[in-house]
């Protein structure tokens, strides 16, 4: 991930799932292998559902309540078994442009067709988070402190911490 005339910044891109630990762990695999394909510096993190979305923010089972609640529905008549909502987060230097990019490869690595017309075997959802120069907000400013704080390995095997 470079982009000539972008600058570098530390995202993390952050893909809730509602699966068991076996489907969690494959959902992981799969995003590594993807990551290692492109060679894009990367660091991996695997939050559980009593996690939060941050320091005093809402917890992971509550922010990512619909998935549950889409599974339920179109498994009306199935157990969940053990499955539960856990938030894979990938840590990556890069552009916006080219973190929106990834962010797409990586939801394809559970959805790899999205106008199918069945329900995904893993109900999920994404996002990203950045921090960065110009954060001025005091929110924006606890944001990247988190980040670098969670990246830190990340940042500075890559030299930018």
């Amino acid at each position: 991930m470079s982009a000539a005339n972008s600058p570098r910044k530390l995202y993390e891109i952050q893909v809730g799932v509602y699966a068991d630990e076996e489907g969690v762990r494959g959902s992981v695999d799969g995003f590594a292998r993807l990551l290692g394909e492109r060679g894009v510096p990367h660091a991996l993190q695997v939050a559980g559902p009593q996690e939060t979305t941050g320091p005093g923010g809402m917890p992971l089972a509550e922010f990512y309540e619909e998935l549950h609640e889409q599974w339920r529905i179109e498994h009306p008549e199935a157990s969940p078994g053990t499955r539960a909502v856990h938030e894979i987060r990938v840590g990556v230097l890069g552009s916006r442009e080219e973190v929106d990019a990834l962010r797409e490869e990586l939801t394809r690595v559970l959805c790899p067709d999205p106008e199918h017309p069945s329900p995904c075997p893993i109900p999920w959802g994404s996002g990203w988070s950045g921090a960065g120069p110009g954060e001025d907000e005091p929110e924006g400013r606890a944001q990247e402190a988190l980040l670098r704080q969670r990246y830190r390995p990340l940042l500075e095997a890559t030299r930018l911490g």
